[in-house]
Order: structure tokens, then C-alpha cells, then sequence
């Protein structure tokens, strides 16, 4: 038993900060999903990795994160009520005050995504996606507005869909609301459904100007003047609002269009604006973003330019990690596969190497990845891969783990393989195990080989004809779907999707199981570093003391929902679906 092992759980009970040295946070700030002149040259850019101040020249000045107090990580939104500036994030908005690098959050509202906010009569109205709009009023106090009307308005579907509120704004003396189900109307109280036209439903932005609304949709322009609508086409569009005295509108491969005397033309912004999502005006300087990054016009006098990009990972939705070295892997859900080393970033692309992908494990000079169409391996600049048709049970590969005598265990969505000499033995399909969705792969210390699966925990070895299934039926676990596997010694800790984590000790034969708590746990989402244990879930880095002792949790994450954990010397690496984190001790 190991009875002074620190342990980190889903389980906590107790939260905690760590001391030391700030985090240092690693985040994409490619995408941009709103922006803000702010004066004097500056611009505020909201974007999928924090909030970012730039100067007149693109240069970023500082980012913010969920680190900095923040609600979250990616920024959906960016308003001004009176002089109040409101950052709307995807867990809610943050009141905040600016001075220079440094960033002050006054109070919080919400926990749903803030895509607008808006004052009307009053009262402070904020559209959230999933949640509605909720009015706030000056004593306080928060209300949700209902609506009103809607086709099959009773049906799931359509409730969700007008929930999706993505845009407010006041034309014609109303507050009008732009949803995913369409466009509403504020009348007594509560929010009605206003036709616009068959394909129109899905309202992305409004822009009030005075009797006219001004309408984008994913299917077009629009502007709603009385009872009158009139469509101006465009295609998918993601924003529309006014840029030196004329309606403009940015849309999702379409650029930014204009519209003169009853129709779109180009506007006169960078063609490099194809896949637009933000743009905002303020005095005559003008910032612009989508997909493709951010570009500032500091007035009418002045040229376009592009915001420079900061180095960061090739996406903030990381899935693994490995260390080699001093040299960090980085493993990301859909954009490939990256090192950080020395303080700076580096893509790492190569035509056999799949941009999914699942894990990372560090042989030697060899990296693994495990990837949605198969195991690649990296050795230097060279790439191999294997797949079905070289032996593998199945074309994805979910995890790896090696072996005692340097064979690497690799769990594929059928069944399991041993990789060394020759072809890959196959563990799973010959015995009949139902040992589907292979999440996680172990060796315990008497070389017994552990699957965890969406059916259950699986041990036994590779020649085994029959192996032992450990599953909720058996009495073993809470949760039978096994995401991730920790050996240590003669036991092992295995992670559940939403049963926390249970610990596997044998002795002479026989297998207890001890739970050690309730939680939703990663793939891959349980690491050793020394005597700690540290559990990567959808609510954070669990951290405590003992096998069955008080829990806390690690704060300080740009992202709640935690993938990974590495350590290089003292440093501990924490991977999240909104970024990394560099924690020194």
C-alpha cells in the first residue's frame, strides 16, 4: 500500500490556491470573436484565447485569461453600457477597468456565454447563448425575459433555438433581439417572435438605425423598417453595424461587404478580411477580425494593418502532453501536433501525421501519436505510420503506455495491440473481449496488462484466452466507461468518465477496489509526478493528501475543463480545452 502517496482526485471537497510564482499561460489568440477601439491608439481584441490589448501598430500589449479573473477564457463579446465596459466570456461577463497592462474585473454577472449587452428603459439587458436574456436593473436584481411564439414553439428544439441569443439592439423606440430561431421584439414584457422570411431564422448581429434594424443572418442581409423587410443577400453573416456613415456587413467567407444604393459591394477593407466574425467602429478607427486574426485602421487618414501574431500553441483545445527533455509535446484535439522549447513555439506538420489527436508518448528518440486515422511516430524529421491494414485493430488509436521490456500498448476504438518486432498483437479481438473503445492502457508490476474501456476495466495478458472484466455489475467500479489508467507499485488507480476514481490494489490474486470519490475524468486524464497523483477532469486539477484524505483543487487554469498534466524539473504543465499553463512551484 502506498500510504504516503499524495493523491489528486475528482473527488474534493476543500478548494485551495497554490502558492508560488504567477502562472505563466499559453494560449492561441488567432481567432477573433470581437474587438474595440479603445483610444489613443489602442485596440481591445476578445478572442478564442482571452482578452487582448494591442497598440497602434498591431503589437500585442498583454492578454487576459480566466487566470486574471476573467469569468473565462474566450471572449464572445465586448460592450459598453454608459461608461461601464462589460467583457462577455463563454462562462459570463465581467465589469472591468483598464490601466494600461493592467486589468481590474469591478463585478461579475452570469455563467452562461455573453454575446451582447445592451441598456434599454432603464435596465441593463444581456443575451446569452443557451440562456436567454436577462434583464439586470439598477437595485440589483436579475430576471429572465420570457419569450413568446416561434414554429412547434413546445418542442425542444425550438425552445433551444430561441435561447441562442446572439444580438441586441434599439430601432424604431424597441429592443429587439437576434436569436438562432429568429428575431424577437420586446412588447409588454416579454419577447415576440417577428417574421423575417423562410431562411432567415438564424440571427448572427443587429445593428439599430433609428426607425431602421438592420438585420444579419446566416442566410443574408436584411433591414426592417415598420411592417417592411427588405433582403439584400450576402450569405453567412456574422456582423453588421456602421463604419464611416454606411451600413457594413462581415460574413464567413464573403469578406466585408458595404451596401450602396440598394445593394452589396465590396467595402473598402484588406481582402485579407475573407473570414470576418467582429468589426467595430469608435471616433474613425476601425478594428476588424475573424478566423483569420485582427487588423486596425487607426483613422480615416491612416492605413489597414494586420495585428501581429503572438506565438502560442496551434490551438487552445489541448489533448495531451509529453516531455522529452526540456522539450514539451503538445498534442491538440483538431491542429495537429506542437513543441515548445526554449521559450518559444513551434508547429510541428507532416503529411502522415493526422491533425487529431488522442495521445503522446516520449521512447527514446521516438515520439508516438496516437491520432484519429492511426499511430504515427517521429523520429527527428522522419514520420512513419501505422494503420489497419499494418496490424492495428482498429484506423483510430485512442492511447499509448510501454511496456516494462519496451514495447509500446496502444488501445484503438476495437481492441487493443502490443507494438515491437514484426506485426502488432492483437489483444481483445481473439479473446472476445468486449473491449470496444479502448481509452486506456497499462502495465502493473507483475506484467499484467490493464484496458480500460467503455464496458468496463479489463486484466489479464496477452496470451490469456479469458481475462477478468471489473465493471459496475462486478462491484469494482461507479462508472463502467474507464478513461484513464495510473500504475504504481502493485496497484493501480483508474479514472471514470463521470465515476471519479477508483484504486486497484492485488495481493496473492485477489483485486480490492477502493473509490476514492466522484468526478469526471479526461482521457488520458491520470498522471504520476513523484509521490502525487494528479486527476485532469472537466472541473479542474484535483490535488490532496492521502488515499482517502481531504481534496482541493488547483486553481489558477485558463480553462476549468483540464486534459493533462506534465512536469519538466520543477515545473508543472496543466493542459485545458481553453490553453496551457506553466505553474512553477
Amino acid at each position: 500500500m502506498l500510504t504516503n502517496a499524495r493523491i489528486v482526485v475528482a473527488s474534493l471537497i476543500a478548494a485551495t490556491s497554490t502558492a508560488g510564482a504567477a502562472p505563466m499561460v499559453h494560449t492561441n489568440i488567432g481567432e477573433v470573436r470581437a474587438c474595440y477601439p479603445l483610444g489613443g491608439g489602442d485596440f481591445l481584441v476578445g478572442t478564442g484565447g482571452g482578452l487582448v490589448r494591442v497598440d497602434a501598430r498591431g503589437t500585442t500589449k498583454k492578454v487576459w485569461t480566466a487566470v486574471d479573473g476573467l469569468p473565462g477564457t474566450r471572449i464572445d463579446s465586448i460592450s459598453m453600457i454608459g461608461t461601464a465596459m462589460w467583457i462577455g466570456t463563454e462562462t459570463g461577463a465581467a465589469q472591468v477597468t483598464l490601466d494600461g497592462a493592467r486589468l481590474a474585473v469591478m463585478k461579475t454577472s452570469g455563467s452562461r456565454s455573453v454575446r451582447d449587452m445592451l441598456a434599454f428603459s432603464g435596465a441593463t439587458y444581456v443575451a446569452t447563448w443557451e440562456g436567454g436574456i436577462v434583464k439586470l436593473t439598477t437595485d440589483g436584481s436579475s430576471t429572465m425575459v420570457p419569450f413568446r411564439g416561434g414554429n412547434t414553439a413546445r418542442s425542444t428544439t425550438a425552445i433551444q433555438n430561441r435561447s441562442r441569443t446572439a444580438a441586441l439592439a434599439v430601432a424604431d423606440g424597441a429592443l429587439w433581439a437576434g436569436t438562432s430561431g429568429g428575431l424577437y421584439k420586446l412588447r409588454n414584457g416579454q419577447f415576440e417572435l417577428m417574421t423575417i422570411e423562410t431562411g432567415a431564422n438564424e440571427v448572427t448581429s443587429l445593428y439599430g438605425d433609428g426607425a431602421k434594424l438592420w438585420i444579419a443572418t446566416t442566410a443574408g442581409l436584411f433591414v426592417r423598417e415598420g411592417a417592411t423587410v427588405r433582403g439584400y443577400g450576402g450569405g453567412d453573416l456574422r456582423r453588421v453595424t456602421r463604419v464611416d456613415g454606411e451600413i457594413v456587413a462581415a460574413g464567413l467567407g464573403g469578406g466585408v461587404v458595404r451596401v450602396d444604393r440598394g445593394r452589396l459591394v465590396t467595402a473598402a477593407l484588406p481582402t485579407e478580411l475573407v473570414m470576418t466574425q467582429s468589426i467595430t467602429e469608435r471616433d474613425g478607427a476601425v478594428c476588424a477580425g475573424g478566423l483569420d486574426g485582427v487588423w486596425l485602421r487607426g483613422s480615416k487618414d491612416t492605413a489597414w494593418i494586420a495585428g501581429a501574431r503572438t506565438a502560442g500553441p496551434p490551438a487552445n483545445d489541448i489533448s495531451a502532453l509529453a516531455v522529452d527533455g526540456n522539450r514539451l509535446w503538445v498534442g491538440t484535439f483538431d491542429h495537429g501536433v506542437a513543441i515548445f522549447e526554449n521559450g518559444a513555439w513551434k508547429r510541428f506538420t507532416h503529411a502522415k501525421l493526422d491533425h487529431r489527436v488522442n495521445a503522446l508518448l516520449v521512447d527514446g528518440t521516438k515520439i508516438w501519436v496516437a491520432t484519429a486515422t492511426g499511430l504515427s511516430v517521429i523520429d527527428g524529421t522522419t514520420v512513419s505510420q501505422l494503420g489497419k491494414r499494418d496490424g492495428l485493430p482498429a484506423r483510430g488509436v485512442l492511447s499509448l503506455a510501454k511496456m516494462r521490456d519496451g514495447r509500446i500498448l496502444a488501445g484503438t476504438m476495437h481492441g487493443a495491440a502490443i507494438l515491437g518486432e514484426g506485426r502488432p498483437v492483437s489483444i481483445g479481438l481473439k479473446q472476445n473481449l468486449e473491449a470496444t473503445n479502448v481509452w486506456a492502457v497499462a502495465e502493473d508490476a507483475d506484467g499484467s496488462i490493464w484496458l480500460g474501456t467503455t464496458t468496463g476495466l479489463y486484466r489479464g495478458r496477452a496470451d490469456d484466452k479469458e481475462w477478468t472484466r471489473y465493471s459496475v455489475a462486478t462491484g469494482h467500479l461507479r462508472d463502467d466507461w474507464v478513461m484513464a489508467l495510473a500504475p504504481r507499485g502493485s496497484a493501480i488507480w483508474a479514472g471514470t468518465y463521470k465515476g471519479g476514481v477508483t484504486r486497484f490494489d492485488v495481493s496473492s490474486g485477489v483485486v480490492t477496489a477502493t473509490p476514492l470519490g466522484d468526478g469526471w475524468i479526461n482521457p488520458g486524464g491520470l498522471s504520476w509526478h513523484g509521490d502525487t497523483l494528479y486527476a485532469s477532469t472537466m472541473e479542474g486539477v484535483r490535488t490532496g493528501d492521502g488515499a482517502q484524505a481531504t481534496w482541493a483543487v488547483l486553481r489558477g487554469m485558463p480553462g476549468k475543463d483540464t486534459t493533462a498534466t506534465a512536469r519538466i524539473g520543477k515545473t508543472l504543465w496543466v493542459s485545458t480545452r481553453r490553453g496551457l499553463v506553466a505553474r512553477a512551484p
